[in-house]
């Protein structure tokens, strides 16, 4: 029976479904799949934000939700620096701190929240997360720009920006500011730490 308290973990579970499609679509490799990976990607990070919203506006909360809701993040995120990596947008030892920091702050908050605890998240870690998908757009929109014929009027632009390093730098940008959100992650919640040992 459906239920609207439902839609949240729906939504949770669209995410994880769409990510093994955004990666095929990506290793495609064709102008069509391109922008078909676009769009699956906007849905996924759509979907991130409407199940949020709506779990909040209703109140409704759920263990489930509470698990697979951050995974699902880190499974569409992860999965999408791992592919760009492969695809030379991005040295691996950046993508590694990204991957390490995301998969040990999860693992953490977690083991928290199955002890019935919470954790402080500070505003900055927005930021990290904003600036992470501005590096993925950003990289999706190049795929485009270089690959469908309708956008060739921005090509000499996207040019300009892979050649004078525009994804590096931006992905240096997301790298420092992943690993100084988990540094100030861990500092905001010492005290949790210290009272679940």
């Amino acid at each position: 029976m459906f239920r609207e308290s439902s839609i949240p973990n729906m939504l949770t579970i669209l995410r994880i479904v769409l990510t093994p499609v955004f990666l095929y679509l990506l290793w495609l490799n064709t102008p069509g799949s391109y922008l078909g990976a676009f769009f699956v990607f906007l849905v996924a990070s759509l979907s991130d934000y409407a199940d949020g919203k709506i779990a909040r506006k209703y109140g409704y909360s759920s263990e489930f939700g509470k698990y697979m809701d951050p995974l699902a993040d880190k499974v569409l995120i992860s999965s999408t620096f791992i592919a760009f990596g492969l695809m030379g947008f991005a040295p691996w030892w950046m993508i590694a701190v990204v991957l390490v920091r995301d998969i040990v702050i999860t693992a953490f908050r977690s083991y928290v929240s199955r002890q019935g605890k919470s954790m402080a998240t500070s505003g900055i870690a927005k930021v990290k997360t904003t600036i992470q998908m501005i590096f993925i757009y950003t990289v999706l929109v190049f795929l485009m720009v270089e690959n469908l014929n309708f956008l060739f009027l921005l090509q000499p632009l996207g040019q300009w920006f892979f050649e004078n390093q525009g994804f590096w730098i931006l992905m240096l940008i997301t790298t420092a500011l992943t690993f100084y959100t988990g540094l100030l992650y861990f500092f905001e919640n010492k005290h949790v730490f210290m009272r679940s040992e």
